[in-house]
């Protein structure tokens, strides 16, 4: 697979799952929640479907450039990152705080989409065919 694909590929399941989890966060489960292993409120919740949903946008919307689109999604979760490091409450927009967990999925995806899209920067799609 080509660095384009991978990218675009990448932003495709980052959005998907983000808003999976976005949606699990609203119903009671051990996984996503207040209780749960990823400690979300309604407030976080939003946030996750709404940044699947930019994902999905960039993944689906960007035919000159995804690399640049997927760079500037991992710098925006390295802001989240760096943001809920600072302040877990989001500076009391959350009412449960980000836990440790969080933070790792947070750097991980600011990580993986720097990379992909650095790796896919300046190439097209036409390129990649």
């Amino acid at each position: 697979m080509d660095n384009v694909r991978l990218a675009r590929t990448w932003l495709m399941l980052a959005g998907v799952i983000l808003i999976a989890v976005g949606i699990l966060g609203f119903f009671s489960n051990p996984l996503v929640g207040p209780d749960g292993l990823v400690a979300t409120d309604n407030p976080h919740n939003i946030v996750h479907i709404l940044t699947g949903l930019l994902a999905l946008g960039l993944a689906y919307g960007m035919r000159a450039d995804i690399g640049t689109a997927t760079l500037a999604f991992g710098a925006l979760y390295l802001v989240v990152f760096v943001v809920t490091v600072i302040s877990p409450t989001l500076f009391g927009i959350f009412t449960v705080p980000v836990n440790a967990i969080d933070h790792v999925i947070h750097i991980g995806l600011a990580i993986v989409s720097l990379a992909l899209g650095y790796m896919a920067r300046g190439r097209s799609t036409a390129m990649a065919g």
